[in-house]
């Protein structure tokens, strides 16, 4: 029915890492070319990236991951981050195909320090990326730190990449023998206003629309209502879709989204 009434080819709103809907704001490029080019040029062993909830630290991990495709470099994502140490070692070891693995802890770690130096005399370099950070166990931020120390005279053998929200900088600050082993401290930023009227343009032209949906006083109304948090802003947007063609609008204004905002309270 929404998609009927405003002339849309698909859901411009979902919540979903769809790279067709990526927006390239200034703070999103920013990161995605710092943490690139501290995984592929500088290599320097562990980068950090927060951002409060909803702020598209999944959407440019993915864009990481997707670009590291067919390349040497392979993306390694945990699942779930409250895997212990020894869960990690025990998944970084099926990642690396790593054959009879050890059960004693040593040997794992010395057999997965071998096998990670013979892949990387091979040209491959593994990319540990761990999203949601902040809910990381003690025993696996401890088992991180020691993997940055596989390397040779030139090179690591691996790369971590920890995504979380802005509690991960005070845990990692608060470990200082892996806060000095980070590279790259980026801090993804909510969207202004102008950069919420574009998201929302830019969502609604890959969805298919071809006429004015939402009036530019309702845009900024949503940039206001959510913080310029894209989860917010399709949170709310997508509701004032739903709730617009229910009532038969022809177009979004600022009252409908100031509606469906105060309804979310």
């Amino acid at each position: 029915m929404i998609d009927e009434h405003w002339g849309l080819l698909r859901k411009p709103f979902a919540n979903t890492p769809d790279p067709a809907f990526v927006y390239h704001s200034p703070v999103f490029d920013e990161g995605y070319a710092r943490l690139l080019y501290d995984v592929t040029d500088l290599r320097g062993g562990l980068s950090l990236v927060t951002g409060e909830i909803g702020c598209g630290k999944t959407m440019l991990v993915e864009a990481l991951r997707r670009r590291l495709e067919g390349t040497p470099y392979e993306p390694w994502v945990i699942p779930y981050p409250r895997l212990t140490g020894a869960h990690l070692l025990q998944f970084l070891a099926a990642a690396a195909e790593l054959p009879r693995a050890p059960r004693a802890k040593p040997a794992l770690v010395d057999a997965l320090r071998r096998r990670l130096a013979e892949r990387h005399a091979g040209g491959r370099r593994p990319v540990v990326i761990v999203d949601e950070a902040q809910l990381a166990s003690p025993s696996l931020l401890e088992e991180l730190r020691l993997l940055t120390n596989f390397e040779d005279r030139t090179d690591k053998h691996l790369h971590v990449v920890l995504l979380g929200q802005p509690e991960l900088r005070q845990r990692i600050v608060r470990r200082p023998q892996i806060d000095q082993r980070v590279s790259l401290r980026f801090h993804l930023d909510p969207l202004d206003a102008d950069d919420v009227r574009e998201y929302v343009l830019h969502r609604l032209r890959v969805a298919g629309a071809t006429h004015e949906i939402f009036t530019g006083a309702a845009m900024a109304a949503l940039a206001e209502r959510s913080g310029g948090v894209p989860r917010l802003v399709n949170n709310l947007a997508m509701q004032a879709l739903f709730v617009g063609a229910m009532r038969g609008l022809p177009r979004v204004d600022e009252t409908l989204v100031h509606d469906v905002a105060d309804d979310r309270r």
